[in-house]
């Protein structure tokens, strides 16, 4: 199952890259729900593709300035879920930067991504850290 529900969304990530709606269709449910924890500008839930994918344009671009790096920790798989945990790390030159590790819970029904949610070993300096720099990301 862990192979099955990464696969998914691998294929997700793939089509996002692309902006491949059609593509992101086939692996996400219109009624997608993603939640990221938090009390800073990005933080709160977001609701079908649409809001989901600007979600990620955002993060994506926030991320690239930040010259991220992404340690692979543990993946695995049960049922309808997928959970990812990661050691990430920024490396900005303003000195607004995160060392922690983040975990996403991912379920997955019907070959379909229906919800996400982010979980921060240190939310406090991740709600420092976006509320930093999320303003920058949105210029």
């Amino acid at each position: 199952m862990v192979q099955d529900n990464a696969v998914i969304t691998d294929r997700f990530f793939e089509a996002l890259a692309a902006h491949n709606f059609a593509a992101i269709r086939e692996v996400m449910s219109e009624s997608v729900i993603w939640v990221f924890l938090g009390q800073h500008p990005l933080a709160g839930v977001k609701n079908g593709i649409e809001e989901v994918v600007a979600f990620f344009d955002n993060i994506g671009a926030l991320m690239t300035d930040s010259r991220v790096t992404q340690q692979p920790l543990v993946k695995g798989s049960q049922g309808n879920y997928l959970v990812e945990c990661q050691h990430v790390t920024t490396h900005r030159e303003d000195g607004n930067n995160l060392d922690h590790h983040v975990c996403v819970l991912w379920t997955i029904i019907d070959h379909k991504i229906t919800e996400g949610r982010h979980f921060f070993a240190d939310a406090h300096g991740a709600d420092q850290f976006f509320s930093a720099v999320a303003p920058i990301a949105a210029e």
